[in-house]
């Protein structure tokens, strides 16, 4: 009897230990990578450091469901460009020259104040971009980092989501 309890224990433990030294192998194999889902983008705290040293190119406009809206902000020369510092927004690339005021409250971006030059643009499209491109930035911000670690700055709306890529200054 006492024989077959020393033998039970000696299977238990090795199979114990076996399963352990399995589990550890795996979470190291699994570790390897750096990333537990590379799909999925990393949260970000949003701080107004963050904000100040990239420029902010405007990558896609979606509504709620992900389907491409807005072509007026992609046929352009060159891509909507934001840009923050000391509590002031301004917009790059479009005919005329915008800025207005932001601030960082309860980890969310206020935009308020936009003013633009009131020139006229040709071709017409130009003055959709301008008129398109304030409302970019108002809803709900969110800060992410892609798989490349690249600062994600993303904008959702009641009706649209708009995505914004980290630029270097």
């Amino acid at each position: 009897m006492k024989r077959c309890a020393k033998t039970y224990s000696l299977v238990l433990s090795w199979l114990i230990a076996g399963t352990l030294a399995m589990t550890g192998c795996q979470s190291i194999a699994g570790s390897k990578s750096g990333m537990s889902n590379p799909t999925q983008a990393v949260t970000l705290p949003l701080a107004d450091a963050t904000l100040q040293n990239y420029r902010w190119q405007l990558v896609s406009v979606t509504d709620l469901a992900g389907k491409p809206t807005k072509p007026e902000l992609f046929n352009q020369a060159k891509p909507l460009l934001v840009s923050f510092d000391k509590g002031r927004v301004s917009f790059d690339n479009t005919c005329n020259r915008m800025w207005g005021n932001y601030s960082l409250i309860h980890e969310n971006v206020l935009i308020k104040n936009i003013v633009s030059t009131r020139m006229m643009c040709m071709p017409e499209s130009r003055m959709a971009f301008d008129a398109a491109a304030p409302s970019r930035l108002q809803g709900q911000f969110k800060l992410t980092q892609d798989s490349k670690g690249t600062p994600m700055l993303t904008v959702t709306d009641n009706n649209q989501i708009s995505l914004f890529k980290a630029i270097a200054k």
